[in-house]
């Protein structure tokens, strides 16, 4: 597929996070610290709660960053290394894991080929907003609980409709199994460039999700609004966004096929 390809640069830099208060995560990040510094790569513990800086700038040497935990820990590691550049790896320390290449008890076998580079790279849509990249979804909500906001649509400047709501959700294909899936939306192959548009509880029953392709989306908002990138309240008070297919990619390691029917076999096991 032309989203994959092996990667071949190596690794010289390994950025390490994981979910807090999970001693095997905790376990797993000593581990692999200890077995990179042996083999005489760097490094780096990514705080996710802390002052850490974000790594904003393109980083100069060949990098991977593995997540411990489920996919909320991989959204925020992704949120605060701030470098697309970088492909990454969920192990799944958490629940669903939805995001995760591996459950935690496959990481003994995988190690040494993560950290040494052999494996391939998928790349996925992100979507652009505000200064920002989503890798799941952009939310546009009510920041009042138990108030709704009302929110107009348009699709490459067309109005498509105006309508009172508790919010709307744009999410990528890879976002579409999240939030948006239990909001009401389809569930949409991750390979493809496209956006989920999936209003929130509308005030109206002809409202329904969609999916549209390089199109951009601007959203006005009358209410006490707040913007939420991958689960950060980024902005309150919002009266105006657009979001659009960013020209960056999302860099998933792979060192196995993805399938689609696994991804929906997990679901249908976890969530049923």
């Amino acid at each position: 597929m032309a989203n994959y390809y092996r990667w071949d640069k190596g690794i010289r830099r390994i950025y390490l996070s994981r979910r807090p208060n999970t001693p095997t995560a905790q376990t797993a990040e000593d581990k692999i610290a200890k077995i990179a510094s042996d083999m005489g790569i760097d490094v780096v513990h990514l705080t996710l709660y802390g002052q850490q800086e974000k790594i904003q700038k393109q980083d100069e040497v060949p990098s991977v960053m593995i997540s411990l935990g489920g996919d909320g820990t991989l959204l925020r590691t992704r949120m605060k290394l701030g470098n697309n550049s970088i492909p990454f790896i969920s192990i799944n320390y958490g629940g669903l894991g939805a995001l995760s290449e591996l459950e935690a008890e496959e990481l003994d076998k995988w190690l040494l080929k993560i950290i040494s580079g052999d494996f391939f790279v998928e790349e996925r849509c992100l979507l652009s907003t505000a200064g920002k990249t989503a890798l799941n979804e952009v939310l546009l909500k009510s920041a009042s609980v138990g108030k709704s906001i009302t929110v107009t649509l348009y699709v490459d400047d067309h109005y498509l409709f105006k309508a009172r709501a508790d919010g709307i959700i744009i999410a990528t294909p890879t976002g579409s199994s999240a939030y948006a899936f239990s909001a009401g939306g389809p569930l949409v192959d991750p390979s493809l460039d496209a956006m989920v548009v999936v209003p929130v509880a509308p005030f109206f029953w002809g409202i329904r999700p969609f999916v549209t392709n390089n199109s951009e989306l601007k959203i006005t908002a009358q209410g006490n609004s707040a913007l939420v990138v991958d689960g950060e309240e980024t902005q309150e008070q919002i009266t105006e966004i657009s979001v659009k297919i960013s020209s960056e990619r999302a860099r998933f390691v792979r060192l196995k096929p993805f399938s689609f029917a696994n991804l929906y076999r997990k679901l249908e096991s976890r969530l049923v």
